[in-house]
């Protein structure tokens, strides 16, 4: 479906996970036009999370990872206004978390939440940029409220998330790179890329760009 949205100024973006994607994502977030940024996150602080979650050092173990990502960036974009929720999203408490923002970025790791927060998303009339990672692969997708339903059918085991301590710092910063730039282009007026998914496995260096339903690599 073609879709013509305008700028957004001022915007409000949600962000939900500061895990590994967040981490990489967040940073890029704060050079873009964005006036205020709500954090979502119930995890704490883990010495196993410091070498893929860049934001995040030695004093910062146990502490709620929300209040460590928002102050180390608070330095960089000063003027941002910040909300951090330190709690995971659900059923009950999407609608309030995110029905008041501009757009929303998903970086969570597991598909059960990525169908909960599209289906939210698609309730509000809330664009969505959604981006994973599956040992090196990559999946980035934008969603607009008019498209098809992207994360459909049942859930297996293995799609519900993978070991994250297995996954290089750099796969969960390629697919924050490619979700800042598909924020950075709705931002300006695109339309992100709706309803086209990249997915990128960065061990065999292959790239895909589909449209509808997520599909898996080849063989």
């Amino acid at each position: 479906m073609s879709v013509h949205p305008r700028p957004i100024t001022d915007a409000h973006v949600a962000v939900v996970g500061a895990g590994g994607t967040g981490c990489g994502l967040l940073p890029l977030l704060a050079l873009l036009p964005v006036a205020r940024i709500t954090l979502i996150d119930g995890d704490t602080v883990e010495e196993v999370n410091l070498p893929r979650q860049p934001l995040y050092g030695p004093a910062d173990v146990g502490r709620p990872k929300v209040e460590a990502a928002h102050e180390r960036l608070a330095t960089l974009a000063p003027t941002m206004q910040w909300r951090t929720e330190f709690r995971f999203l659900d059923g009950a408490n999407a609608p309030e978390l995110l029905g008041e923002c501009h757009l929303v970025a998903d970086c969570t790791d597991d598909l059960a939440a990525r169908m909960l927060i599209e289906r939210t998303c698609r309730a509000a009339g809330i664009p969505l940029v959604s981006g994973s990672v599956h040992g090196h692969q990559v999946q980035v997708v934008t969603i607009h409220p008019a498209d098809p339903p992207f994360f459909q059918g049942r859930t297996t085991e293995d799609q519900m998330g993978c070991d994250m301590r297995v996954v290089p710092a750099a796969v969960t910063t390629l697919a924050a790179s490619l979700m800042a730039l598909r924020i950075a282009d709705r931002l300006a007026g695109g339309d992100g890329r709706s309803g086209t998914m990249d997915l990128v496995d960065a061990r065999q260096a292959r790239w895909l760009r589909i449209s509808g339903a997520p599909a898996p690599f080849p063989a």
